[in-house]
């Protein structure tokens, strides 16, 4: 069995089962926050396509669309092109006219190539290996760090529009308690998939059909007043930072989770390199349009995922053309690649992308990084032969291989008038996958299929359970992508120390047990502040467990006693009391009640 089917072998698993996820259906609900006004407002229209099939109508288009630069034909060209016509005839040549791919595969040995062999093995690392519950896993990602950022940027804003209000209660401080209960709410309303619900039917109760732990957790008076002024940097110095980036409304916070992602858990062998779409219609200077897309209008993410089990290691938002500055960067689908693959440089891992990001020169930059690709490719690549393009003359379920030392470039016509082009680093042979059937499918495409998973199956997951609120902040919109992608992470590694164990619970109770430990200091706090109605504080109690601590009853040194309601001013005797708090107390002060009422008091 040749390298590539054994790996393949291995990952013959469905990933898509890996993670369980529901159909979600929630209401609408209006934007009711604030926008940013200095914001400028731009659509740009992406060219982000991922059809794997290329038609034979877009050779006509192939100098416009090429993205890699024209080349023109010159002496050399013309000279390279003759080998294709020699005796030979051993070479494809590319449209180039200089890159050239054999016909035959090259020889091979029975040792496994390097470039197959994986050095370190998928699971939990540094300090995740030592937590084991729901809610230490999950803090390990949301830690003291992040929320310390959170709550001193978001009281700098409070700051500032506490002259607003008229009375100072109404924007009150924040503080890490209250902050970590407002994203345990938010992590509990998404669990119920009431996410885009509006507020007022989750928190009134009057009709028995609001969230008890909404309630007692805050107001909804208060949770509006958190979500319109969550602030993840100081306001007071962004305006000069933004010179620089355009990111820095969440800059420190982004490096902060991508940091967390990296150093807590070791990918699988296979990771998936795509883009998320976060649906966003606010203002924003680098808001994209992609009408293939569900939702058409919104901020792109860069993610780099285990095809797996879905555990994101790196995100990069596109923000378009930075400044010149240390943010200053590429755009390329090239360059993107090569930076979200740092983490994982030199460990031989294959990298799976579609044909936005695919180029010869992305492979081979990577096979010199330890990394293998495995990608689609878009027919107006100047490296590719003309015999692989769409062909109405092709043979349907037919397959084409040109093979380079270090690459394989495989097209396969799966119908008339059309061509799927796959090039990989990971294969080097040109075999063909028997379980297709009569579709004949070579192996590299079939492996594509089993490993470009990784970013739509972390899309799904995100949305089943989606934190995420209308907001015409694209801060809030990046930071829900970021908490919804902490959640999934958190329960990748909780699933790896419960394998085999016959402990792990699904996704939806582990993140009710999150929620509920994140709100439950919060409910505890409220449950000691007077001024709040007895009911809430009495329900606040009995739902974390606290009991009211008996009040120590007067000694009764006589039969008769005078009334504590009634007192020195009318003189009242009485032989009675109060059973609960042992105070003596008239017949006019005193109710009596059935033996039921009292044992249930």
């Amino acid at each position: 069995m040749s390298d590539s089917k054994k790996r393949k072998t291995e990952h013959s698993r469905d990933p898509a089962k890996w993670l369980e996820w529901y159909e979600e259906s929630s209401d609408e609900e209006p934007p009711r926050e604030e926008t940013d006004s200095e914001e400028e407002d731009f659509v740009i229209r992406s060219d982000h396509n991922s059809d794997s099939e290329q038609d034979v109508d877009i050779l006509a288009q192939d100098e416009d669309m090429a993205n890699d630069g024209n080349l023109t034909k010159d002496d050399n060209m013309t000279e390279d092109a003759g080998i294709q016509n020699s005796g030979e005839n051993i070479y494809f040549v590319a449209k180039d006219g200089i890159t050239k791919w054999r016909k035959m595969p090259p020889p091979t040995n029975v040792r496994t190539k390097s470039c197959n062999i994986i050095i370190h093995l998928p699971g939990p690392k540094g300090a995740a290996r030592e937590k084991k519950s729901e809610i230490d896993i999950y803090n390990l990602f949301l830690d003291d760090s992040i929320i310390n950022i959170i709550v001193t940027s978001t009281n700098i804003y409070i700051d500032k529009i506490r002259s607003k209000f008229a009375r100072e209660r109404d924007a009150r401080y924040t503080d890490s308690i209250e902050i970590r209960s407002f994203i345990g709410l938010l992590y509990l309303i998404g669990t119920l998939r009431s996410s885009r619900k509006n507020l007022s039917k989750l928190w009134d109760n009057s009709r028995g059909n609001g969230l008890e732990a909404c309630y007692l957790t805050m107001s909804e008076k208060r949770f509006r007043f958190l979500i319109r002024c969550l602030r993840f940097d100081n306001i007071q110095d962004r305006p000069a930072r933004r010179e620089l980036d355009k990111l820095a409304a969440i800059r420190e916070v982004l490096e902060l989770f991508n940091n967390k992602f990296q150093s807590l858990f070791t990918p699988g062998e296979y990771l998936t390199v795509d883009e998320q779409l976060l649906a966003f219609r606010g203002n924003c200077s680098f808001r994209q349009y992609i009408p293939s897309k569900p939702a058409k209008y919104g901020l792109k993410v860069f993610a780099m995922c285990d095809s797996k089990t879905a555990y994101t290691v790196s995100l990069e938002p596109y923000v378009g053309k930075q400044p010149p500055g240390p943010y200053e960067q590429s755009n390329s689908g090239e360059d993107i690649v090569l930076r979200l693959v740092a983490p994982v440089e030199g460990t031989n891992r294959n990298i799976t992308a579609d044909n936005w990001f695919t180029s010869l020169s992305l492979a081979k930059s990577l096979k010199t990084k330890k990394l293998t690709y495995v990608g689609t490719i878009r027919a107006n690549k100047r490296e590719l032969p003309k015999e692989f393009l769409p062909s109405k003359t092709r043979e349907i379920k037919s397959s084409l291989f040109g093979f380079q030392d270090d690459a394989t470039l495989v097209s396969y016509c799966p119908k008339k008038n059309k061509s799927v082009l796959v090039l990989s680093t990971m294969h080097f042979d040109n075999a063909i996958d028997d379980s297709t059937g009569i579709e004949k499918k070579p192996d590299i495409i079939t492996f594509y299929n089993m490993t470009k998973i990784g970013v739509d199956l972390l899309d799904q997951l995100c949305q089943n359970y989606d934190v995420s609120r209308n907001s015409r902040r694209w801060p809030m919109v990046l930071f829900y992508d970021f908490l919804n992608i902490s959640a999934i992470n958190a329960y990748c590694i909780h699933k790896y120390h419960s394998h085999g164990l016959n402990k792990c619970v699904k996704r939806a109770n582990f993140l009710e047990t999150v929620s509920w430990e994140l709100i439950k200091p919060q409910i505890h706090r409220r449950s000691e502040i007077q001024s709040l109605p007895v009911e809430i504080r009495r329900r606040s109690k009995i739902l974390v467990g606290v009991q009211d601590e008996p009040t120590p009853q007067e000694d009764k040194t006589g039969s008769r006693g005078r009334c504590f309601v009634c007192g020195r001013s009318r003189n009242k005797t009485t032989r009675r009391w109060c059973v609960k708090c042992g105070k003596w107390a008239c017949g006019d002060h005193l109710k009596d009640v059935c033996v039921d009422c009292y044992e249930n008091a």
